[in-house]
């Protein structure tokens, strides 16, 4: 499938002192419609003051074609390694094993956490359709309390580094539950209507059911994998043995990767399906099974393997940018000046809501974020875009499955090796992750239709499709920042 997009000659330029509008210098020339899409002519300047003048190229730009292709080729290279590495360890752990392990105490938790998790995840799935508002009030308040718990156990263990671990457990726990005090009011409303709304109108197949069900198999599969291979860690001895901290360094940047691969592809494929609805209130042709397949096999999963590694660390700068912000309350000029000034420009080049323009528009990922987010400052919702508490929910609904699934994982290590308490720590380590991991690539379902409702308004705001929520809220907000 050949890449489309905007093909632009120049560059976008800055508002002029006497407040008039940005302009785009050069010619630009409409993108070839999708399959299912009617043509569209934009005529409109897009513009992004927040970021001073961007070069907008064309989607065959610097992060297409190869640069996509090949981090597809290492993302499957790294899948081939994983699986040697797994056998390498199997044989290691069959022919040298410890005879200290007990796999009752340690492969059984982690095998019970990845079936844990698949719960967990489908849960928040159900009740976010069900009844958003208790959804992500209950989200907002189980996350700090399974956390807390779960920072209990690690500190029953009692050394250093564990105790070390729980205080930091607690720390985080109390942060989230002072946002949780703080996510309320007009930001809570918006958020449970955007959600309920987004998750109505986009009207997915029940077919869609059966793609968030293969991917869950996916992971299931591979999940297996993983907890075998860092069982086997635990179970091995001898020379070999002695690189463990590198096998474990290798196994968890290999779950991390895949696990947000996953998810990214359920995100891209729902992305697909939501927007023919959205934008044109019909059903996207061929369905899921064109949505899967073309999400698979055509050039935008080389974009979600790409994405996969920028976006979670962007979000770790400008997760960190914002607490620095909150602790000082706004006053240290290095924070307002650099950090916040850097996590914003790197925002408007990387972020999760480009990969609905890479499904639905075929663009390449960084070309796509930067578009994307060029749209929301031009409609001005990006302030509210980048505070809705939909990402929120879905980052604390998968904290609380993996805070639940090393709760229970940890005290099942205590309780069965109470003479090596102390190899209870890393299997409440694993276990959160494995728990966290797979309910974010479960939870995307509803976080990728909330996504495309934002992209679909930037793109139209007088969709008939949308309704006036966003526009409802953004007067609102206006109201309460001039009481």
């Amino acid at each position: 499938m050949a890449r489309q997009g905007v093909v632009v000659v120049g560059e976008i330029t800055q508002v002029s002192a006497a407040g008039g509008g940005g302009s785009i210098a050069g010619s630009a020339t409409t993108p070839a419609a999708s399959p299912y899409q009617v043509v569209v002519e934009m005529d409109e300047q897009i513009y992004s003051p927040a970021f001073g003048n961007i070069a907008v190229p064309d989607s065959r730009g610097c992060c297409s074609g190869f640069t996509s292709s090949a981090t597809k080729v290492v993302f499957i290279l790294h899948l081939v390694a994983f699986i040697a590495l797994t056998i390498f360890l199997g044989i290691e752990a069959s022919s040298r094993q410890n005879p200290t392990y007990r796999p009752f105490a340690n492969f059984i938790p982690l095998a019970s956490s990845v079936i844990l998790s698949i719960i967990a995840g489908c849960f928040w799935v159900i009740l976010a359709v069900i009844n958003p508002m208790k959804a992500i009030k209950t989200s907002l308040w189980a996350a700090p309390v399974l956390s807390l718990a779960c920072a209990v156990v690690i500190l029953y263990i009692g050394n250093g580094a564990e105790l070390g671990i729980g205080v930091l457990i607690v720390v985080v726990a109390i942060a989230m539950a002072l946002y949780s005090c703080w996510a309320t009011g007009p930001r809570l409303q918006h958020a449970t209507a955007v959600l309920a709304t987004s998750l109505s109108a986009a009207h997915l197949p029940p077919t869609a059911s059966c793609l968030v069900v293969f991917v869950i198999l996916a992971a299931f599969g591979y999940m297996s994998f993983w907890t075998v291979a860092i069982s086997c860690i635990a179970a091995s001895e001898g020379h070999f043995m002695n690189f463990k901290m590198a096998y474990v360094a290798a196994l968890l940047v290999s779950m991390a990767w895949t696990m947000q691969v996953f998810r990214y592809f359920v995100y891209v494929a729902v992305a697909k399906l939501a927007h023919a609805r959205f934008v044109y209130g019909v059903r996207m042709p061929g369905g899921t099974v064109e949505a899967f397949c073309g999400t698979l096999m055509g050039p935008s999963f080389g974009d979600i393997c790409m994405g996969s590694v920028a976006v979670p660390m962007i979000a770790a700068v400008r997760s960190f940018a914002r607490a620095i912000n909150a602790v000082t309350e706004g006053n240290d000029e290095f924070c307002q000046g650099c950090c916040l000034a850097v996590s914003d420009k790197l925002m408007g080049r990387v972020n999760r809501w480009g990969f609905v323009h890479v499904g639905v528009r075929g663009k390449a990922f960084c070309v796509a974020s930067r578009h994307v987010w060029s749209l929301f400052v031009l409609r001005g919702i990006s302030k509210l875009v980048d505070s809705d508490l939909t990402g929120s929910f879905c980052f604390l609904s998968a904290v609380t499955g993996g805070s639940l699934a090393s709760l229970v994982a940890g005290s099942w290590a205590l309780a069965m090796d109470k003479e090596h308490k102390e190899l209870a720590l890393p299997v409440a380590i694993y276990s959160f992750l494995i728990s966290y991991y797979m309910c974010r690539m479960i939870i995307a379902w509803p976080q990728a239709c909330v996504a495309t409702y934002h992209v679909a308004y930037a793109e139209n705001p007088q969709n008939p499709h949308l309704g006036t929520l966003i526009p409802d809220h953004l007067r609102e907000l206006q109201a309460l920042a001039a009481d």
